[in-house]
């Protein structure tokens, strides 16, 4: 008998074809690019952005050979058991600011589908979504500005469905999968369809002038706890009072003092 790896176990096949036709949305995945292995699926979808890719263009790819998070950080990207895709957006420039809460949202409500109230599905601010306080997703925006317009976005992300994180070192102890949680393994294409579904419905919202801060704000495990964070150089201790209308933090100091942090300069330590 061959062997089977552990990618070919698990997987359900994503091509252009069985996205398109596992998707309800209008907008979100117009177009589908769809990759057995690339560098980034962030890399894939800003050459396609240039090149005038609509706005919805979704990127996958089965594996990433070099995925990366938050300030650079490495993404364990292995084929087969995990979603990987970029969405190429051309949002309004009042809508910018908004795009990390709602696709962090999004992925939270999708998630919160698939475990029925089995599991806690909550977010680390800014956008890390978390079932049980471990790492099952994150997120990654790079807005593209022309002159003090908004020229594209590409929102990434990165779910693990059926990954087994305890073959993971450096992971192990921090992330956890929809098939840890749920005991089974997860159809990696209702996943994302549940998830470009939860996105386009907030697309809209925040693209017509709407915000999507309260309800993203009620899933924020940060939020009511004493907290350090490292802001550039600089490493603030305090209070994790609330958020603003932009998604910054606002952390209440000892001395009494409100500090906004903005999410992306900001790593949450504890």
């Amino acid at each position: 008998m061959a062997m089977t790896s552990y990618g070919e176990m698990f997987a359900d096949h994503l091509s252009e074809d069985s996205i398109r036709g596992s998707l309800s949305t209008a907008l979100l995945g117009c177009r589908v690019d769809c990759y057995p292995v690339v560098a980034s699926t962030m890399d894939e979808a800003r050459k396609a952005a240039l090149e005038s890719a609509p706005d919805g263009t979704l990127v996958l790819a089965e594996e990433q050979t070099g995925g990366r998070g938050r300030f650079q950080r490495t993404w364990v990207s292995p084929p087969g058991v995990n979603l990987y895709l970029s969405i190429v957006l051309r949002p309004e420039s009042s809508a910018l600011s908004q795009l990390g809460m709602m696709a962090s949202l999004a992925l939270a409500k999708a998630l919160q589908g698939f475990t029925r109230g089995a599991a806690q599905v909550s977010i680390k601010w800014p956008n890390d979504v978390r079932i049980g306080g471990k790492k099952v997703g994150g997120i990654l925006i790079e807005n593209v500005l022309k002159g003090d317009r908004a020229g594209f976005s590409i929102v990434g992300m990165g779910v693990n469905v059926n990954l087994d994180p305890g073959e993971y070192p450096e992971i192990r102890d921090i992330a956890t999968s929809l098939r840890r949680e749920l005991g089974h393994t997860v159809s990696r294409l209702a996943l994302l369809a549940a998830i470009l579904g939860e996105m386009e419905e907030l697309y809209i919202t925040i693209q017509g002038g709407g915000s999507v801060r309260e309800e993203w704000s009620a899933l924020l495990d940060t939020l009511g706890r004493r907290i350090r964070v490292a802001w550039g150089d600089q490493v603030y201790e305090g209070y994790a009072e609330g958020v603003d209308g932009e998604g910054s933090l606002l952390l209440r100091r000892p001395d009494g003092s409100l500090q906004a942090l903005s999410a992306g300069e900001v790593t949450l330590q504890v």
